[in-house]
């Protein structure tokens, strides 16, 4: 069989969600397939975009639109990405592959191959209330996803609301879960709670997507000023310099900025409960990876972290991604820490339960079960 993956996403040279495409498309190929990539051109790409190209998957790159996700602004298609469209048609792929970052981007493509009947499948990695299909390009999102063999979203949630977004139920949806980085063996020992209690946010840098600003703020009221905690932040981004002013602003002296940490269970080895205060997700890896470690969390019901995280089981979820409701629930966690441990236990169970162990496996699967198969009796 042969797969064209494309990639839309133009924000950075990487991240979480080229993860899902980059590691189907690499077993894909090792299991003997033909795999065509197409990324968006960058100066230097990354480096585990170019390791594509050692497993013998032919690369090329393409403009973006880098149109915002609230705005919806459409450039030209460039010479560039005339000549990507006449080289994937060249490859004569059985299914398409289409990667967005969000609920846009890769819609140009869609089209494309609608053009040379060729099947393909989006995928959609992230949703949010904010992101709406403004006119004359309402059309465009209607006939990609409809005409799509499959419409993959990492969360009911997301998929849910693109529903609402395009005005028509998709019976072509389905949910896909991200490839995580952490092993499933058993979780870490539970941390010693003698020095205090520690939490992690595990996030890129970024507050209006993941509201570190909220969790600052929480923890800068009096009557968390006193208690025996340690916040550290684990990741890196564009704004990890504002959220260190915010912090120096609020005299927060227990909150500390650790970085990116490529090894998760050591994460997980110091620390007691995952705080992610977001204001919009798909299904946070850092969610999952947490549960797969037994630590429980608190979490903001966006995107797919209720699907996960069951309030008063496995967690916290606050009801909305606000100060006041994040702060609520803050504080009922706080009256329930001796339960965490307990939680984090019940949340091992769930996600076990709930998330493939092997997640790329399954999605190449899926991918095949998207490649139509010739109908004898439709010329009849």
């Amino acid at each position: 069989m042969r797969f064209a993956f494309i990639s839309t996403m133009h924000g950075s040279p990487w991240g979480g969600s080229e993860e899902l495409w980059s590691q189907a498309a690499s077993l894909l190929k090792r299991a003997g397939h033909d795999v065509h990539a197409f990324v968006v051109y960058w100066p230097r790409l990354s480096d585990k975009v170019t390791a594509l190209t050692k497993q013998g998957i032919r690369l090329e790159t393409h403009s973006s639109s880098r149109a915002e996700p609230a705005r919806r602004i459409w450039n030209k298609i460039s010479l560039k990405n005339r000549r990507s469209f006449a080289s994937l048609k060249r490859f004569n792929p059985d299914l398409v592959i289409i990667s967005q970052g969000y609920n846009a981007g890769g819609f140009e493509w869609a089209k494309c191959c609608r053009d040379a009947s060729v099947p393909y499948v989006m995928i959609v990695q992230c949703n949010s209330e904010h992101w709406w299909f403004e006119n004359p390009f309402f059309a465009d999102a209607v006939a990609s996803y409809v005409g799509a063999n499959k419409v993959f979203c990492v969360s009911r949630s997301n998929l849910d609301l693109l529903c609402l977004q395009l005005g028509k139920r998709l019976v072509n949806g389905d949910v896909v879960f991200n490839p995580y980085n952490v092993s499933v063996e058993p979780p870490p020992a539970w941390p010693d709670e003698g020095g205090g209690w520690r939490f992690a946010c595990v996030a890129r840098m970024d507050p209006a997507s993941k509201g570190q600003d909220l969790l600052l703020q929480v923890l800068a009221r009096a009557e968390w000023r006193d208690r025996p905690v340690e916040l550290n932040f684990f990741g890196a981004g564009p704004f990890d310099m504002e959220l260190r002013r915010i912090a120096e602003m609020l005299k927060l002296e227990n909150v500390h900025f650790r970085g990116h940490v490529a090894n998760i269970r050591e994460i997980w080895q110091g620390n007691h409960l995952l705080i992610l205060p977001s204001r919009y997700e798909g299904l946070p890896l850092a969610l999952v990876e947490a549960m797969w470690c037994g630590r429980p969390a608190v979490v903001t019901n966006v995107g797919g972290n209720a699907e996960l995280c069951l309030d008063g089981a496995t967690g916290f979820v606050a009801p909305a991604p606000t100060l006041s409701s994040f702060s609520d629930t803050m504080e009922r966690a706080w009256r329930q820490r001796e339960e965490w441990r307990r939680f984090g236990e019940a949340g091992r169970v769930r996600v076990e339960e709930q998330i493939s162990k092997e997640p790329i496996e399954l999605f190449c699967e899926q991918l095949k079960a998207c490649i139509r198969k010739p109908d004898a009796s439709a010329s009849t």
